[in-house]
């Protein structure tokens, strides 16, 4: 009887083993850095991986990225909610003020409720233009922009970290350094794609919505301005009509800084760099896999050596713009000084 014979399996068996035992991505759930849920569902297709996964290293850093992720989340949705609330009471202030130009106009119609009329609106605007300034003083002085982009640079590094040590973990044989690059294709280079696209759109329509309102709001602002200016010919009371103008212009301006500390267009061209670079990168996919089911050790390295340095890259940007977030504040601040005089200048009743 002749000795049965045993075939290794070939490279493309291998290659399509391993894609197989790790298929295709989720955006929806893939972002997240759970190697314990992960060895659950590679468990039986990819043994290897799974141990891999349950090791001290990969697990100690995936709960690094859930603490430092977490701070960032807390550190974004601070500066959102405070940066919300100052730019809504600046613009409030400038309603306000034109508001007090309109009743200081209108003191003939209103009568004897002309005076508390004026009195209410100043009153309203002191404690809303106080609001503003408190909150801006908050942002300000806490550095909320620095610290959520500093909190999520650091994350995104424990993001990076934890791949690298799956990849570096795995053994030497080829099918396991073809589970590392197919684990790492999917929950890193795919999901980024994925995402930098999905945010870089988002960021996209924002900007260009930003642009369609604040323009409209410019030719309502200059159209009342004329209409108030035609009918002051024929009753001077009516100028008041310019007041909507105003508020039109103060809506056009927290338009263009909601934009500006979003970084709308910044953010938009960032993401679609990124994606070009992976998307491109990501073209040189079959070669490495057949690199690494060769036996070449260091195939997966390579492979991805210039995604790390790609997104590495966009981390830095993204500290680069925290600094114009900054810039956008002080130009907030500089609305609030100045809707702040246009209020003083227009308590006194005429």
């Amino acid at each position: 009887m002749a000795p049965e014979v045993t075939t290794m399996p070939d490279e493309d068996s291998l290659i399509d083993a391993a894609r197989d035992a790790i298929g295709c991505g989720d955006s929806a759930t893939d972002w997240r850095i759970v190697p314990t849920e992960h060895a659950e569902v590679f468990a039986e297709k990819a043994p290897s991986l799974a141990k891999n996964l349950r090791g001290e290293c990969p697990r100690g850093i995936a709960d690094m990225y859930e603490d430092q992720n977490s701070r960032a989340v807390s550190a974004r949705d601070n500066f959102k909610r405070t940066v919300a609330l100052a730019d809504n009471a600046v613009f409030c202030t400038a309603s306000l003020g034109a508001l007090l130009l309109m009743a200081g106009g209108l003191q003939e119609p209103l009568s004897s409720l002309g005076p508390w009329v004026v009195r209410v609106i100043g009153l309203l605007g002191v404690v809303v233009s106080g609001l503003a300034a408190m909150w801006l003083r908050r942002i300000t002085s806490g550095g909320f922009a620095n610290e959520w982009a500093s909190e999520r640079a650091k994350a995104e590094a424990k993001r990076l970290a934890y791949f690298k040590a799956v990849m570096e973990n795995a053994s030497h044989t080829p099918l396991d350094q073809l589970l590392g690059l197919e684990y790492t294709r999917r929950f890193l280079l795919d999901n980024q794609i994925d995402y930098f696209e999905q945010r870089g759109d988002e960021h996209r329509v924002a900007a260009g919505n930003a642009l369609n309102k604040s323009t409209l709001c410019v030719f309502v602002a200059s159209t009342f301005t004329g209409v108030a200016g035609l009918l002051s010919v024929m009753q001077p009371h009516l100028a008041v009509v310019a007041g909507v103008g105003v508020i039109a212009s103060a809506y056009a301006a927290l338009v263009i800084s909601q934009s500006a500390v979003n970084q709308n267009r910044q953010n938009a061209d960032r993401y679609r760099a990124t994606v070009d670079q992976l998307r491109s990168r990501r073209l040189d996919l079959d070669v490495y896999r057949k690199r690494t089911a060769s036996g070449d050790e260091r195939a997966v390295q390579e492979f991805f050596e210039p995604i790390f340095v790609a997104l590495e890259a966009d981390h830095k940007e993204f500290l680069k713009i925290a600094e114009q977030r900054e810039s956008a504040i002080g130009d907030m601040v500089r609305r609030l000084d100045a809707e702040k005089e246009a209020l003083e200048r227009n308590s006194e009743v005429r």
